[in-house]
């Protein structure tokens, strides 16, 4: 099976990151799990330090809870550094609050809330796999490199 896209989930509950991680595999996804923002960060970096950008449509699945840096702590990083890499953020709590509004102003693709209905997660980073996603984020990689 080939792999559709690179994902780089980072949820600090190790239950439920590797279900998270054995669902998107499933799909045939890459996954590498981090357990806090930093581990993210770093392996985010390693992907967009590459000369020709990733090799595959790059999505990131963000906990809003992660510790050292939370989720909108992660998206403003991306931000700074010009990274226009989809970021779909978790939460434990309904997608309501100050954080996922946050979180969406810093473009966020989706902040899904509790319960985390999978299937949905699923679909959202389908979408993004998409040759035409590909496409685009190739363009904006290479551009950013210029």
């Amino acid at each position: 099976m080939s792999v559709h896209a690179r994902i780089l989930l980072a949820e600090p509950d190790a239950e439920l990151r590797t279900a998270i991680a054995r669902a998107l595999r499933a799909d045939g996804h890459a996954v590498e799990e981090a357990a806090d923002g930093t581990d993210l960060l770093l392996r985010a970096g390693s992907q967009m330090a590459r000369v020709d950008g990733p090799r595959r449509v790059l999505v990131l699945v963000v906990a809003a809870g992660l510790p050292v840096f939370s989720a909108s702590e992660v998206l403003e990083i991306l931000h700074r550094f010009r990274w226009d890499i989809p970021c779909i953020v978790i939460s434990r709590r309904a997608p309501d609050g100050v954080e996922h509004t946050r979180a969406r102003e810093l473009g966020a693709l989706a902040v899904l809330g509790s319960p985390l209905h999978i299937e949905q997660l699923r679909a959202m980073v389908r979408a993004q796999a998409r040759p035409r996603s590909a496409a685009r984020h190739d363009a904006v990689a290479r551009a950013g490199a210029l």
